[in-house]
C-alpha cells in the first residue's frame, strides 16, 4: 500500500498536466477567434456546458478533425488520484507514528 500513493500522484499529475494541455489546444483557438473570454474558457476547464460546446463547435474549422473535444472529466480524475495519494501518504504517516 506504500507504493500506491507515489504512483497515484505520478499518475494523477500526469492526467491533470495533460487535461490542462487537452484545454489548452481545444479552447486556446476558441478565446484566440474571440468565441469566448479567457474567463468563460477557464470554466470550460472544470464543466462541460452549452457556451463550451457552441464555441467549440463555432470553432471547429481551426482544429484538427483528429482533435477530440476537450472532455472536462479527465481533470477530475486526475485531481481524484492525486487526492487520493495525499490521503494514502497521510495514512502511512499516521500508522508509522501511531
Amino acid at each position: 500500500m506504500r507504493r500506491a500513493g507515489p504512483a497515484f500522484l505520478l499518475i494523477g499529475g500526469a492526467v491533470v498536466v495533460a487535461a490542462l494541455g487537452w484545454w489548452w489546444i481545444t479552447y486556446g483557438e476558441v478565446v484566440k477567434y474571440g468565441y469566448l473570454s479567457w474567463r468563460e474558457a477557464s470554466d470550460c476547464l472544470v464543466w462541460k456546458s452549452d457556451v463550451c460546446s457552441l464555441a467549440t463547435a463555432l470553432c471547429l474549422g481551426s482544429h484538427p478533425r483528429v482533435l477530440v473535444s476537450y472532455w472536462s472529466s479527465v481533470l477530475w480524475l486526475g485531481l481524484i488520484a492525486v487526492s487520493a495519494s495525499l490521503l494514502l501518504a497521510g495514512r502511512a504517516n499516521a500508522a508509522s507514528q501511531g
